[in-house]
């Protein structure tokens, strides 16, 4: 790709009003009530979503095998699914697997108030421009594969944009341009905060 001033996408504080602001607050919180429960599941058992009616075996799951997007998934594959992706784009995947889980519980089928979809929660509107700049193609979010690879892209524009995990993951949930604008707002603090204190004790 010849060298032109980075697309930004993602961010979704520019747009949120108190409310919205209030209720990241409040889902952090829960989610870091969450964290301690997904740390202590050893790495190589399921732990499907409390309504999945089944889970898909990975020990049975060819490699080129794509996941349905209304179909229930372990988290095992989910977690295979990240590391790889943090692999293709030379990211730390323990970083990768915490962003995810901070995000989205591993859920593939989460879609945010705002609209973000997924694994990565990426907004469509990002997707349409980072699946071509960053990765030549376009990107169907609904697939867990284009999720991990699109949000871990962005992921990776900006961690070398802004030169650290804390200020690329504050790009990656605020916004870069709010964020150079207007620093960390308090609940991107505590998202940052929270997602490296999980990074920290994943076991990859």
């Amino acid at each position: 790709m010849p060298t032109k001033a980075p697309v930004r996408f993602h961010g979704r504080m520019p747009l949120r009003k108190k409310k919205a602001a209030n209720a990241a607050l409040l889902g952090a919180a829960a989610t870091a009530l969450t964290v301690k429960a997904a740390l202590a599941a050893p790495t190589d058992q399921a732990q499907p979503r409390p309504d999945a009616a089944a889970v898909t075996d990975p020990s049975v799951v060819a490699d080129d095998v794509r996941v349905r997007p209304d179909h229930p998934y372990s988290r095992p594959l989910v977690r295979k699914i990240l590391v790889e992706a943090a692999a293709r784009h030379q990211v730390d995947p323990k970083l990768v697997l915490a962003l995810s889980y901070w995000e989205s519980g591993w859920d593939q089928l989460r879609v945010s108030d705002t609209g973000a979809v997924g694994l990565m929660q990426v907004q469509p509107a990002s997707a349409t421009e980072a699946g071509p700049a960053l990765l030549g193609r376009q990107v169907n979010l609904d697939d867990p594969y284009d999720n991990a690879d699109v949000g871990v892209a962005i992921l990776r524009q900006d961690l070398q944009a802004f030169n650290s995990p804390e200020n690329a993951l504050a790009a990656y949930y605020q916004g870069p341009t709010s964020l150079k604008a207007d620093g960390m707002y308090p609940d991107t603090q505590q998202y940052v905060e929270g997602i490296l204190d999980l990074a920290n004790r994943m076991n990859p």
